[in-house]
């Protein structure tokens, strides 16, 4: 039976410009840091008894009781990016760096459904939050060494919630954004927890052989070890494709 939930979904910035044999390693470093800020944030125990989680490879999506909401517009993010900065130097040791955008979002959603959970319009346009052009610059346009974490907040959920006084957070500490993809057109508010400016040196990236950069991430979404490209939006849950897609092996 389909019920009001909260999705959450996650992803980390330039996961492909990692070594295969890290991949692993770096995704389970995704779920550790979920866990932690969860855990920070009183949301142990709901994180532990999540009925739906799903792998996107490069990051997770997780289907929450309607409960959970608030917890997750505050402090969920700014424990988030306490567990990326504490994780930080342990992975810049191995050459590795972690920093996660966020999108949460509420509809309706069947997480119970055997043969076909977690599929619904919510679901969908949660990943087209996460997909959208302002979040992934709020990262691309920070620090790395200060900027762990961004979050997108739909207009539905800013309206009951920060606006309606039912977060701790004010509305001033977020940022409108349009966010348009595919048929997906409305308003998103931007919230970083530790905010900063891209300085000099900034987003070099991890060292390479050979004095090179690192290569550009691979377009698309990898679930379940299947990498799903194409214009736009792309979107793949189960059976469920939504948008444009070239399936790769």
């Amino acid at each position: 039976m389909e019920e009001f939930r909260a999705v959450l979904v996650v992803d980390a910035e330039k996961f492909s410009a990692h070594r295969d044999a890290d991949l692993t390693d770096v995704h389970l470093e995704i779920r550790r840091v979920l866990a932690a800020a969860c855990a920070a944030g009183g949301l142990g125990d709901t994180w532990e008894n999540v009925r739906f989680m799903e792998s996107t490879g490069d990051g997770v999506l997780a289907v929450l009781p309607h409960k959970a909401v608030p917890a997750l517009i505050d402090p969920f993010p700014r424990c988030l990016q306490d567990a990326l900065a504490e994780s930080a130097p342990r992975l810049r040791a191995r050459g590795l760096r972690l920093r996660l955008r966020v999108a949460l979002h509420v509809g309706l959603v069947d997480d119970e459904r055997p043969d076909a959970p977690g599929i619904s319009t919510a679901v969908i346009d949660a990943c087209r939050l996460l997909d959208s052009r302002p979040l992934r610059d709020a990262l691309e346009q920070s620090d790395p060494e200060v900027t762990f974490a961004a979050l997108l907040l739909s207009s539905e959920l800013f309206t009951a919630y920060v606006a309606g006084g039912r977060s701790g957070l004010r509305e001033s500490q977020f940022t409108e954004v349009k966010v348009q993809v595919k048929s997906y057109d409305k308003p998103a508010y931007l919230y970083v927890p530790v905010p900063s400016g891209k300085g000099r040196g900034d987003g070099a990236g991890m060292v390479a052989k050979d004095g090179e950069g690192p290569p550009p991430p691979v377009p698309g979404t990898s679930i379940s070890g299947i990498t799903i490209s194409g214009d736009g939006s792309r979107n793949a849950f189960g059976n469920t494709v939504g948008g444009d897609f070239r399936q790769e092996g």
